[in-house]
């Protein structure tokens, strides 16, 4: 009867062994593991820092430009002046906005178009 069982058990233990080793690769336990103790995290850092490293430095100026004064003639009353924004000024229409964004984005329809104005006057 002893022997008997140990087969049995022998039996269930290499097919949990099998189904143990097969759901480890099936739900990718090993990418939650690194997940959970921040190794992956580590890893796109360490990547992302070897990418920067071969990378060029930005381009900046050798020297700081000075700021020049605005030119009188630069800074007539007209241009100071506040204009009144409507939706015909901004050049844009729903049918446009529609197009650019079937065209860069796929099936994306605009259901609503609303230009906000960034004031509280009423005219």
């Amino acid at each position: 009867m002893f022997h008997n069982l140990f087969y049995f058990c022998l039996g269930l233990c290499i097919t949990f062994l099998i189904l143990s080793v097969i759901f480890f690769f099936k739900f990718d336990i090993w990418n939650i593991f690194n997940a959970r103790t921040g190794r992956s995290v580590r890893k796109a850092v360490q990547s992302m820092e070897e990418k920067n490293a071969h990378i060029s430095p930005l381009r900046r100026p050798a020297g700081s430009r000075h700021t020049e004064a605005l030119q009188a003639e630069q800074q007539n009353t007209s241009s100071m002046e506040t204009q009144v924004l409507s939706p015909e000024d901004a050049g844009f229409t729903l049918e446009e906005i529609q197009k650019e964004a079937d065209q860069s984005h796929g099936m994306f329809r605009i259901e609503k178009y609303i230009m906000l104005i960034h004031t509280d006057e009423m005219a």
